[in-house]
């Protein structure tokens, strides 16, 4: 399996910086690792319409190739001085990993080149809902 450092790097690789008026798009970028070992990535693109987060791109790509369940998953982004910063995804891509496949509450998600967690520790309360 993949290292966390291994998709650290890839998905800092698709980072470029693209600025479109006031708008920037590709300075986030995302590894996906597949139960079938597949990497997919994605960048960000922040636009007037909304946009979406790297982490979507790259899982729409996996699931674009019929897949639904991943392994890890990492975003990063790059300061001014290209130092790359692990980011923990947003409450709409665990919400998002989650729909697509209950058992990705178990997937890895990369905090940092030695630390993980599950998708589950990240939605410590996704299934309280309480009759009132």
């Amino acid at each position: 399996m993949m290292t966390n450092t291994e998709l650290i790097d890839l998905a800092a690789s698709v980072v470029k910086t693209h600025r479109i008026k006031d708008f920037l798009c590709g300075d986030v970028g995302s590894a996906v690792l597949s139960r079938s070992g597949k990497v997919y990535l994605g960048v960000c693109a922040d636009l007037g319409c909304n946009g979406f987060c790297a982490e979507q791109n790259a899982l729409g790509s996996m699931m674009t190739d019929g897949e639904y369940r991943f392994v890890k998953v990492v975003a990063v982004w790059k300061d001014e001085q290209g130092i790359v910063h692990v980011l923990s995804p947003c409450g709409h891509c665990r919400q998002m990993m989650m729909d697509m496949d209950k058992d990705n509450l178990k997937s890895e998600v990369i905090l940092d080149h030695d630390k993980t967690v599950t998708l589950e520790e990240l939605l410590p309360h996704h299934t309280c809902w309480r009759k009132q």
